[in-house]
């Protein structure tokens, strides 16, 4: 009996200490830069229990802050007509990283092609990593 009742114990406290830590919530501010995509269908933005269906002109950038809880991965997928699509390299944030990333994205003849996930300086300026 005893056993059971420590077993039912340390269970209630890993219960409890998750649930803390899967409170803490922080913004991420994700941003797409189209530089000359001009024939796409959307943009779908996927990642840590979060999706943004957008589009985004050339020339222009798309900018949302997300509601995060915890790390993970975010890809962008660019849709064209006739289901044809192009996916971007995965990146892993986590709570502890930078809050504010930009994706580069560019249209070469039959292909797409992206840049990194890279920080976004405090002065909004882009910080490209070769």
């Amino acid at each position: 009996m005893r056993l059971q009742l420590l077993i039912f114990v340390l269970f209630a406290n890993l219960a409890t200490s998750r649930k803390h830590y899967k409170g803490r919530k922080y913004d991420l501010t994700l941003f797409v830069r189209n530089h000359n995509v001009s024939d796409a269908t959307f943009f779908r933005l996927v990642g840590v229990d979060n999706t943004a269906d957008f589009n985004v002109s050339a020339g222009n950038t798309f900018e949302h802050t997300f509601e995060v809880r915890r790390k993970g991965f975010w890809t962008l997928f660019v849709e064209f007509p006739g289901d044809r699509y192009a996916k971007s390299p995965r990146k892993i944030i986590s709570r502890d990283s930078y809050r504010k990333w930009v994706m580069e994205v560019y249209y070469y003849p039959g292909a797409v092609g992206f840049s990194e996930w890279h920080k976004l300086s405090r002065r909004g300026e882009m910080h490209i990593h070769g």
